[in-house]
């Protein structure tokens, strides 16, 4: 019998039977074998259950579409591997890629979780390389806003590295560590999922890192092009920043990333874009209403964590100044 650990794959699907077509060959064909994937299905109207049972692989069908993180967590509850490997479903992966991702997992119990090096689809560029932090864009470096005031980047490594976060379309979670800290937050409909949880796992001391040599291809926003789509995705990155920011944040990032939502209304309004203005007003609406409970959360964290939400962002920052590098 094989020594290697189990791993369970989450792929959470919308309508994505032609991208299951090409990803789930790629997992099938990996050199580390002892998996079981499993896909779990926000509702889809295409034939995507056909395709999973044509390549024999587990399928969760959900009566609504819930978002991504409540997905990832009910095929993390109906996984069975000692390690949970999140992918997307528009992806494609080197034969070495889940054997790469779980050899330091399998060296380092400290390690939450592992991430891989994404290229473009066509292989051109690399979309995802080891995540950094700063307080300002990096001269030389394509930055984003994570909040307003806090930017991300990414760097080239050829070693591991330890990383602030790691995403959520190729991370594999030690699924003791994933179970303890509950898992994704189900409030996050798509996007900062992978965020907060690295963020919850640094606080108690379980790193994250970035492993080159585990390299996939990422078809990147193929599936958030119709306008329904879109919008899906602006309520989950307006509903990810206002909870980062409220629930894990330094109360100033706090203050800041609230007034700058609610100050969005204004400019929705001027370019007349009513479905947007609707859609921000209700986020704010519900966001404020967790605002009471996210800041209790927030102390009961940083207190088990015994150290200050200013001392994580440091750390993290400082990691990213760093070498950062794994031994």
């Amino acid at each position: 019998m094989s020594a290697n650990p189990l791993v369970s794959v989450v792929i959470v699907n919308w309508n994505g039977a032609h991208h299951l077509r090409i990803c789930l060959p790629s997992l099938l064909a990996q050199s580390y074998q002892e998996l079981e994937i499993i896909v779990i299905d926000n509702a889809s109207s295409d034939d995507s259950a056909k395709v999973a049972e044509e390549y024999k692989v587990r399928w969760l069908a959900l009566k609504d579409n819930s978002g991504l993180a409540p997905g990832l967590n009910t095929g993390a509850a109906a996984a069975n591997g000692k390690f949970l490997l999140f992918v997307n479903n528009d992806m494609r992966f080197d034969a070495a890629f889940v054997a790469e991702l779980v050899a330091p997992l399998r060296r380092d119990e400290g390690i939450f979780c592992t991430d891989a090096m994404q290229f473009s689809w066509d292989g051109k560029e690399r979309g995802h390389l080891a995540a950094r932090l700063a307080t300002k864009p990096v001269p030389g470096k394509r930055t984003a806003e994570l909040v307003p005031g806090l930017h991300f980047y990414q760097q080239e490594k050829i070693q591991q590295s330890k990383v602030f976060m790691a995403s959520a379309a190729c991370m594999m979670a030690r699924r003791s560590i994933f179970e303890k800290l509950g898992g994704f937050d189900g409030r996050l409909p798509l996007g900062y999922e992978d965020v907060e949880i690295c963020w919850r796992a640094w606080a108690y001391g379980y790193s994250t890192v970035y492993v080159p040599t585990a390299i996939c291809w990422h078809r990147v926003g193929s599936s958030i092009q119709s306008t329904p789509a879109l919008r899906f995705a602006f309520r989950g990155v307006l509903t990810g920043r206002l909870l980062l920011a409220t629930k894990l944040l330094p109360a100033r990032y706090a203050w800041r990333t609230w007034m700058i939502s609610a100050a969005g209304l204004a400019k929705d309004f001027v370019l007349l874009r009513w479905r947007f203005v609707v859609d921000r007003m209700r986020i704010l609406l519900k966001m404020g209403s967790l605002v009471r409970s996210l800041r209790s959360e927030k102390r009961r964290i940083f207190a088990e964590a015994r150290r200050s939400e200013d001392a994580q962002l440091r750390m993290l920052i400082e990691l990213s100044t760093e070498d950062g590098g794994v031994e």
